[in-house]
């Protein structure tokens, strides 16, 4: 079995917005790192704006920058990756790190473009996303064993329709999106040439954890709740606005992916979705006409036309459950490399459950993956 890492990460550093990637217009306000005053870590300057947030209203935690003038920061020295691993840099370090782990092909996300917003100002924050993509389709073209999905700003939706089409030119197996548009639900009119580029493209869609709804977002200002709720329900919110609001109807060839909130939650928003769909559809219905569903079918024949997956954490207890829910064919493995709260050797463990069967730790390790980014030679 070669193992498919379905969700790594790369930590984005000062190379992401060189004069190399980054568009001229913007070169001059380009992210910068800069240094805390006694933390012993370090920053992106954004707008004159400091990212991570880690305290504070609408407080996020995100792993880059992992160095500064070359140096790792603080809570870099703590992982196992090196920095030409995180940072891309070296990619042999990054291959040897996998072959530890027995990963054979690993996909990576950013990390950077998990807060939202990052600017205001939406032609910057789309040089940005150039950026990044035209960075890891450079320094990733022709690996074989490191790919790559692209990032889009919804914010500028002409821009997200072209960035789909360079990405997938440049090499990209996926896009990836948050599980909201900002304060906009994903099944927002205005997204639908989005979904219809990615559509024609044929590539996946990656529906990620992130701090993606400034309403929610600004809630919070201990990130540890903020790591809970803001963090992880976006995706909830994803999947529900999606197939409430038809995008499954319109784009029935869309495969979609629900990313790093682990699969606990899967039977939960399935049955609650059945169970509104049931009473908007045949009771409140005939009180108010306007409120029978958009969506065309019961939730979970969308389920098990086979477009939809779920990446799973390698502790989740419900996993044999929500594999019985599912079926084994649309649950992904993604380790999170590098970021600090992952599992070291996670397919190890998974491999060492005694509550999943073989053919389905298989499928979730090597064949789903190839299926859902269309990998060849798997």
């Amino acid at each position: 079995m070669r193992v498919i890492d379905a969700d790594g990460h790369v930590e984005e550093n000062p190379i992401t917005f060189s004069d190399k990637y980054f568009a001229p217009a913007f070169r001059a306000q380009r992210p910068q790192v800069v240094p805390g005053t006694e933390d012993g870590l370090a920053y992106w300057m954004i707008d004159e704006q400091l990212f991570p947030r880690r305290v504070g209203r609408g407080c996020n935690n995100l792993g880059t920058p992992t160095s500064y003038q070359g140096k790792p920061v603080r809570h870099a020295q703590r992982k196992p990756d090196t920095l030409g691993s995180m940072e891309l840099t070296s990619l042999k370090e990054r291959l040897q790190i996998m072959d530890e782990e027995n990963i054979w092909l690993q996909v990576l996300y950013p990390t950077l473009f998990l807060a939202y917003p990052l600017s205001c100002n939406p032609d910057y924050v789309t040089a940005m996303c150039d950026a990044y993509n035209r960075w890891l389709g450079d320094v990733l073209s022709g690996q074989e064993r490191l790919k790559w999905v692209g990032v889009v700003n919804l914010d500028d939706v002409p821009a997200a329709v072209r960035q789909v089409k360079e990405a997938k030119k440049s090499g990209a197996v996926g896009m990836m999106i948050l599980g909201t548009a900002g304060d906009r639900l994903l099944d927002d009119p205005s997204l639908l040439p989005f979904y219809e580029a990615v559509a024609e493209a044929d590539l996946p869609l990656a529906v990620h954890v992130g701090w993606a709804c400034p309403s929610i977002n600004n809630l919070y200002t201990h990130v540890y709740p903020s790591g809970v709720i803001a963090f992880s329900m976006p995706v909830l919110m994803g999947l529900v606005s999606m197939m409430s609001g038809g995008i499954f109807d319109r784009f029935p060839s869309l495969r979609v992916v629900y990313l790093e909130a682990g699969c606990l939650w899967v039977h939960f928003i399935l049955e609650r979705l059945h169970h509104r769909f049931q009473h908007s559809g045949k009771n409140l219905v005939n009180v108010v006409s306007r409120t029978a569903p958009i969506q065309k079918i019961e939730p979970m024949e969308y389920v098990k036309k086979g477009n939809l997956y779920f990446s799973a954490e390698i502790e989740d207890v419900l996993l044999p459950q929500v594999l019985e829910l599912v079926g084994d064919g649309q649950i992904l493995f993604g380790s999170d490399m590098p970021h600090g709260d992952r599992e070291r050797f996670a397919e190890k463990t998974l491999r060492e459950r005694k509550d999943i069967s073989e053919a389905a730790k298989t499928k979730i390790l090597e064949s789903n993956p190839a299926k859902f980014y269309s990998l060849p030679g798997f």
